[in-house]
């Protein structure tokens, strides 16, 4: 029969004050604990069943269970609960596994109480380290307060079905196409997010398009209007790079460069010194800041190289094209209102983008030019199309872009 400590007075048990464990008696296994602080709190010490050692014994399976603090539970509530604790354990039951197994339960209740605009804000906060543009939060965040949040963000994210997608979709997939395709992206995500994290466990994705929305709404091909950034016709571009030559400034410098490498502009605008070898003409942007995610060497021209040699004279920094600020680069922002300033357009009278550049050197490829279309589309760093041609191709065409940006920059900086 197990040993029944001697029951102590309320006293007696007020002048323990050794660091550990003091069985009191009154009630099975009840213990004050005194800590190191000299905090004081009830412990009840009960044997659960048992358990296997990691040598395979069987031994009692020992289990505390706290019953507060000696500064709010008096002696003789602890007395009691304790009582009450080996009466449940006499039944077979575990006071603390049916503890750990209200909070599993508590938890799954809160997760499927997880509404649709929290569920969002979780994914975008989980996704920002990983997007490459500055802005990709605050455009996201503006597409779901704009287009979804009025309809389905107080909606539990278990409950979105296919209805609450249309209802967000539809009245913006004929008019505002383009937005309605990413925001449809964006709310497959969300939901996928939530499917991971046990919010839709069994349910299939309302926001796919593929099989499911594609039998309710037409294919964005037929009802979106493609809009092509304004870009400055070919015979335009001489006068234009005179004129920018004549600015000496950081933004005109970068938006020179930006023209003759045929890059986009965030792919300019946060070139770091590092990745340029001037001496070699040879720039390797980096995977991480390439729209497709590879690595993309760029050939540099004479008239290229001699821009970023002034640029380094002015700015031996971290950065090729620094901000306002030492620490920061140059804005994407930048560039495009050096072209407001300048005031240029397009054939139609549209004041020409920063992006239009790409389309003017691959009009100037084609009607310009012999070259084939792979080394233009190559140039672009554009994906190769067909999955064929995808496996054969190992080379980059180097040396071929390397002439053909020759020609560029001469037609560019060179032409009267």
């Amino acid at each position: 029969m197990p040993r029944r400590a001697k029951e102590l007075s309320a006293r007696a048990v007020d002048a323990l004050k050794t660091t550990g464990l003091h069985a009191v008696g009154g009630a099975p296994g009840l213990h004050l604990q005194v800590s190191e602080t000299g905090a004081r709190s009830w412990v009840v010490r009960l044997t659960v069943g048992t358990r296997t050692t990691s040598a395979g014994k069987v031994v009692q399976h020992r289990r505390d269970f706290g019953l507060g603090s000696a500064r709010v539970v008096t002696l003789a509530a602890a007395r009691q609960a304790a009582i009450e604790h080996a009466a449940r354990v006499r039944a077979g039951e575990d006071p603390i596994a049916q503890r750990q197994a209200a909070r599993a339960q508590a938890m799954a209740e809160h997760a499927a109480r997880m509404t649709f605009r929290k569920a969002a804000e979780k994914f975008i906060s989980s996704m920002q380290s990983k997007w490459k543009d500055p802005k990709a939060v605050e455009r996201r965040e503006s597409w779901l307060e704009s287009y979804a949040h009025p309809h389905i963000g107080d909606v539990l994210v278990g409950d979105i079905e296919l209805p609450h997608v249309l209802t967000v979709l539809t009245p913006i997939w004929e008019t505002k196409t383009e937005t309605a395709e990413k925001l449809m992206s964006l709310l497959r995500n969300v939901l996928d997010w939530a499917a991971v994290h046990g919010h839709r466990k069994g349910k299939e994705n309302p926001a796919r398009f593929k099989g499911l929305l594609d039998k309710v709404l037409p294919p964005p091909s037929k009802v979106k209007k493609v809009r092509n950034h304004p870009a400055l016709p070919i015979d335009r571009v001489p006068e234009f790079m005179r004129d920018l030559r004549a600015r000496d400034n950081i933004s005109a410098r970068a938006l020179a460069v930006t023209v003759l490498t045929a890059l986009r502009t965030n792919e300019v605008a946060r070139a770091e010194w590092s990745e340029i070898d001037l001496d070699a003409g040879l720039w390797l942007v980096p995977a991480s800041r390439m729209k497709m995610s590879v690595e993309h060497r760029v050939p540099l021209s004479s008239e290229c190289i001699e821009i970023l040699r002034e640029q380094a004279s002015a700015t031996p920094g971290r950065w090729v094209f620094p901000g306002g600020r030492d620490d920061q680069p140059l804005s994407n922002g930048a560039m495009l209102e050096l072209l407001k300033e300048m005031a240029y357009a397009d054939d139609k009278g549209q004041r020409i983008t920063t992006h239009g550049f790409r389309s003017t050197f691959r009009d100037f490829t084609a009607e310009r030019t012999d070259y084939p279309r792979e080394v233009a589309e190559m140039a672009l760093a554009h994906a190769i199309e067909g999955k064929v041609e995808a496996a054969y191709r190992r080379g980059d065409l180097l040396e071929k872009r390397r002439a053909l940006m020759s020609e560029w920059s001469g037609y560019c900086l060179g032409a009267e």
